[in-house]
């Protein structure tokens, strides 16, 4: 690995070292990082073996001893322990801006290792139902029963070789085989495997203010049925809400499920299943003209709703009344009701949303004039086209852990000596943190340790700047 000089950093908050940009993770080393679980084997495996032959590409004490069966497909099933139990979005891995690898030791030469990432739950129909995409794969070098490092190649499966209703988001579980097709009985060593990063626990991710009207601007509202003033005068500046702007919302009452369709302006909604546990809460500032007015969110994915309903809805719906005064401001807070069947898309998964529709007063006839307030939401999270992170010249990492809370990884690499700057910016486009600024670097690949200790929750853009050229990656801090 080639070794960088460390760096002092401006404020404090980074550190300069020589983690590559690929942004893996150490899933397990069989010493002090254990961050997976082997849940099916085929043949026995031996999680703190000794190693049997230490060379300068695996020093390591300990390893994991694989005595493979003879089984034709002989597999190790691999599954994350943290909850939520599954990967980040693995799309890069597939594209092959990056690379999963492990150190490994083969009795034999030319040794065929595969990789198949699934979604476990759909794993139990038949095959190919759970696999995802296509098949990650390796070959041994020509000389045994030495240690070498696998990078896997990913390679497109074929018509019925998998899963088209798996996505990248859906990933968690990687099974390996070793020698697949075979017959093959003997034993292999296994140590430091490297795969995309595990996805962290969106039940503690804070609600984002969308809109409030003022401000904090980071929605769209493309259809409305009926008259929405993003700009109104606050009709009863109070405890309830002292703001002086608001939203006014005439609703059409030839509509009986009038709706406001609310989009991010940049990107998607995050993993909302923590909203649909419960764990967080939708809420907004809402005043009615009228006692006990339903409201209701639908979350939902928009490509999937150009289809009839109820195609492009998740789960079920968030549904909040208002109390019985009327006219005055209030804070709902919208409980989940799981829709029962024909009444959402089971193919829409947590990580699709990213449009809500507003629905207040469903299934009437009103054409009341009602007002809306500092909207919070699931946290956006940047949409960024290969493009828009990499160049021949230069690429930035996705930051890892993301979200991050208190420390996360920024990883870019040069092809070439540049004129680099790195930042951090927030939701308003405001420099919140430099790392470098306008200073050349030589080729090569760097890593900066961002502390988010003095960061405020909420949602961040990393922009690198590699002679003029901006590269983008988003950032979210817990």
């Amino acid at each position: 690995m080639k070794t960088f000089t460390t760096l002092l950093l401006t404020a404090g908050l980074f550190t300069l070292g020589s983690r590559a940009a690929s942004a893996q993770t150490l899933y397990d080393n069989f010493e002090n990082t254990r961050l997976v679980t082997y849940s099916n084997i085929s043949g026995a495996l031996n999680q703190a073996a000794a190693n049997p032959g230490s060379n300068t590409v695996n020093s390591s004490s300990t390893c994991g001893k694989y005595d493979r069966d003879a089984s034709q497909y002989a597999v190790i099933v691999i599954n994350p322990t943290a909850s939520p139990s599954r990967m980040a979005d693995v799309s890069a891995y597939s594209a092959g801006t990056k690379k999963i690898s492990m150190k490994f030791r083969s009795p034999g030469v030319s040794t065929p290792v595969q990789l198949v990432l699934q979604n476990k739950a759909k794993t139990a129909q038949n095959y190919p139902n759970g696999n995802y995409g296509g098949t990650f794969n390796a070959t041994t070098s020509a000389t045994a029963g030495n240690w070498e490092t696998l990078t896997f190649t990913y390679t497109a499966g074929g018509p019925g070789s998998f899963d088209p209703t798996v996505k990248s988001t859906d990933v968690d579980q990687m099974v390996m085989l070793v020698t697949p097709g075979t017959a093959t009985a003997a034993t292999y060593y296994i140590d430091d495997l490297m795969g995309p990063e595990l996805a962290t626990n969106s039940t503690t991710a804070a609600p984002m203010l969308l809109d409030d009207f003022e401000s904090t601007r980071l929605v769209n509202y493309p259809t409305v049925q009926g008259t929405l003033n993003q700009a109104a005068p606050n009709p009863a500046s109070g405890a309830g809400n002292s703001s002086s702007t608001c939203a006014s919302f005439a609703r059409d009452g030839s509509q009986q499920y009038a709706t406001i369709v609310i989009q991010p302006k940049n990107g998607k909604f995050s993993d909302a299943s923590s909203y649909a546990s419960g764990a967080q809460k939708l809420t907004m500032k809402f005043r009615s003209p009228g006692a006990s007015t339903p409201v209701q969110l639908v979350l939902q994915n928009k490509a999937k709703t150009a289809q009839n309903y109820p195609n492009g809805n998740y789960g079920g719906t968030f549904n909040a009344t208002t109390s019985a005064t009327a006219n005055t401001w209030e804070t709902l807070t919208f409980t989940y009701t799981a829709g029962s069947g024909g009444s959402f898309d089971p193919t829409v998964m947590a990580t699709d949303i990213d449009q809500i529709a507003l629905l207040i007063a469903g299934g009437t006839s009103s054409s009341s004039t009602y007002y809306f307030d500092d909207l919070f939401g699931p946290a956006l999270t940047t949409v960024t086209a290969t493009r828009a992170s990499q160049t021949s010249a230069a690429a930035l990492a996705p930051a890892y852990p993301n979200p991050a809370a208190g420390l996360t990884h920024l990883g870019y690499s040069l092809q070439k000596s540049a004129v680099v700057s790195l930042a951090i910016y927030d939701a308003m486009g405001r420099r919140v943190a430099s790392v470098v600024e306008n200073q050349t670097r030589p080729a090569g690949d760097y890593t900066a340790d961002l502390r988010t200790n003095s960061l405020a929750p909420g949602f961040y853009t990393c922009r690198l700047v590699v002679d003029g050229v901006a590269l983008t990656r988003s950032l979210s801090v817990e």
